[in-house]
């Protein structure tokens, strides 16, 4: 169905062909009226269908007719925030609305600067909506449609108790639309508490859509990385997203590949600031780079059109995230290429291959040049203590006695005292077991056992 059918208003259907859209999707095809009508709807559609554009023009076409006032979207992450913010602001371009994103990670005294000047539509994460709310900028009762976008994520996240306050401060009379992949039990508990009369649209199966083609490539631990990099050398025209489970092994491959002369390459996990996954994105839409290498964090909320090839170097934990992942390549239609990378257990033979990784340090002869302590064998082919006769010239002393030998058997005169008794004594033959001298008993004061008089002593310290 193409757009014209849905009854848009001209300057919607304007903006959408400036977009480079010109049909509808199923989940377009069915939100879009829905939305219009001022229905609460609960959406579950797989990544990549153009849900976004859907309750885009959605909210476009109510607040144009003034059956909404304003509308909120809320987004899990910073980069999808970002990315919702620019598709509405490119389709409400015509009517010139005000679409503001906010968003924690860039200065909150900025983002108030903008929201002064009025707002529309308004994309925010949750806790940053509502540090703005209990600063008094965002007042939540003048939005009256809400859009929860990856609604299952945002919970998976942790943002239960804010999106259940963010619901608490509505209006009466709103809509609000869920948009999901999945619908479990947490989504159905906020249907059930905010939602009257909602509808559930469900599309699709939760699989790979057809246009995507995947690989699975078994595969150890040691071959990984050289079929990696045969994967990548035959894609070198085209966009790479690598996928990997930690920070710390997406930094490792970035440098693995950069040792062997691979340039334009990005990397983007967790611990980058936003500013910089900006400038990593932007460069990677802008074709200055030509491999990205992110954990999970990129799996959702990245609307990158030609990425034409996903590497799931580390498996997905779950079906879930796999679907977003491989979500990433082949949107709206076109085709993509996905290969998986899974990890199977070497054999006996493998493990015990003398080329294995685990045995480098064995080669070139190296196995002889170390003891069983791990240092270097010196002299005796068993490793060990060295022998007397193994020694160095300089470990005797002039008088042809062993430096090493802490004691001989003729002490120096210095170890004895003037009585003929050994200075390391520590009682002397005519004291009893258990007694002590009189030169032995601890002074009174701040050594004594008795409290008093410690803090006698104390006291006249302080005098």
């Amino acid at each position: 169905m193409k757009f014209v059918e849905l009854k848009l208003n001209e300057k919607t259907l304007r903006s959408i062909s400036n977009h480079g859209y010109v049909e509808a999707t199923e989940v377009q095809e069915k939100a879009i009226p829905k939305i219009i009508e001022g229905r609460n709807l609960i959406v579950r559609s797989q990544t990549g269908t153009g849900k976004t554009a859907a309750f885009g023009i959605g909210l476009i076409e109510r607040i144009i007719s003034k059956t909404s006032g304003k509308a909120l979207v809320l987004a899990p992450t910073r980069e999808l925030a970002i990315q919702v913010c620019k598709e509405l602001r490119a389709l409400s371009q015509v009517h010139q609305l005000k679409v503001h994103v906010v968003y924690g990670g860039q200065s909150i005294s900025l983002q108030i600067r903008d929201l002064r000047g009025g707002c529309d539509i308004l994309v925010a994460t949750p806790g940053r909506l509502l540090d703005l709310c209990r600063r008094r900028v965002v007042d939540i009762s003048r939005f009256n449609a809400i859009v929860l976008d990856e609604a299952d994520h945002m919970l998976d996240l942790g943002f239960q108790e804010e999106v259940f306050g963010i619901l608490d401060m509505l209006p009466k009379q709103r809509i609000i639309l869920l948009f999901s992949a999945t619908v479990d039990h947490s989504i159905k508990s906020i249907a059930s508490k905010y939602m009257r009369d909602s509808e559930l649209i469900t599309l699709g199966e939760m699989e790979v859509v057809s246009s995507i083609k995947e690989e699975h490539i078994e595969i150890t631990r040691k071959e990984k990385f050289s079929k990696f990099l045969e994967v990548i050398d035959s894609y070198k025209d085209t966009k790479i997203l690598v996928f990997m489970k930690t920070k710390r092994s997406v930094g490792w491959l970035k440098d693995m590949l950069e040792k062997r002369g691979i340039r334009g390459m990005g990397m983007l996990h967790g611990d980058i600031t936003q500013s910089r996954r900006n400038q990593v994105l932007t460069k990677f839409r802008e074709n200055q780079l030509h491999i990205l290498i992110a954990t999970n964090v990129a799996a959702r909320g990245l609307h990158i059109d030609d990425v034409g090839l996903i590497v799931n170097y580390d498996e997905a934990e779950t079906e879930e995230t796999h679907l977003h992942r491989v979500g990433r390549t082949g949107r709206m239609g076109a085709e993509g290429k996905v290969v998986n990378f899974v990890m199977r257990r070497e054999s006996v033979h493998e493990r015990m291959s003398e080329n294995h990784d685990d045995f480098a340090w064995m080669k070139d002869g190296t196995r002889n040049n170390y003891s069983r302590r791990g240092g270097p064998r010196s002299g005796s082919s068993y490793g060990g203590r060295r022998s007397s006769d193994n020694r160095r010239p300089d470990s005797r002393r002039p008088d042809g006695r062993s430096s090493d030998n802490r004691r001989s058997d003729d002490r120096r005169s210095n170890d004895r005292r003037p009585d003929g008794r050994s200075s390391d004594s520590r009682r002397s033959d005519n004291r009893s077991y258990g007694q002590r001298s009189t030169n032995d008993r601890r002074p009174t004061g701040a050594g004594s056992r008795n409290p008093a008089k410690r803090r006698s002593s104390f006291r006249h310290r302080r005098d």
